[in-house]
Parts: structure tokens; C-alpha cells; sequence
């Protein structure tokens, strides 16, 4: 069950979906065995918008949003905006 955000930094406690973003992330051996279970994660509106979570050989980790280069950037405008 979640209650608080998943940055164990931040003690904010969860109250509602739309605060925040919320992560399902595969836990096990590797992401797509049959054994492997789906956990959940929120972080919160602050930590989500510079946060993301990952599974990897290490667990489930908290680490830092890589930020966008120029061509990455108007790339994604340009898929956002396009109808």
C-alpha cells in the first residue's frame, strides 16, 4: 500500500491520485519473467517533477529526471502539438 512519496528524502504523505504520479514498477528477477510482480510508487507533485523511479539489477530506484537536450526538446513539441 503507498503512504507517502517513495523519495526517501521527502515525508510527504499520500492522499489523492491526482497529486503527484503515481508508478507501477516490475519487481523480480527480470522485468519480463512470469515471476515478477508489479509494485506500486508515488511520488509527490514536488519530487515527481524533477524524480522518476526505475527497476534495474540494483531494485527499485529513486533517481533524478536527465534533462532534455535542444533537438530532444523540439522533438517532443513537435509530437505534442501535432494533431
Amino acid at each position: 500500500m503507498v503512504s507517502k512519496c517513495a523519495n526517501p528524502s521527502c515525508s510527504t504523505t499520500f492522499l489523492y491520485l491526482r497529486e503527484g504520479r503515481l508508478f507501477h514498477v516490475a519487481v523480480g528477477a527480470a522485468a519480463h519473467d512470469k515471476g515478477t510482480t508489479l509494485e506500486r510508487f508515488w511520488l509527490c507533485s514536488e519530487c515527481s517533477v524533477k524524480m522518476t523511479i526505475v527497476s534495474g539489477p540494483a531494485g527499485v530506484l529513486v533517481v533524478p529526471l536527465q534533462p532534455l537536450s535542444e533537438p530532444q526538446k523540439s522533438g517532443v513539441a513537435a509530437r505534442r502539438w501535432k494533431s
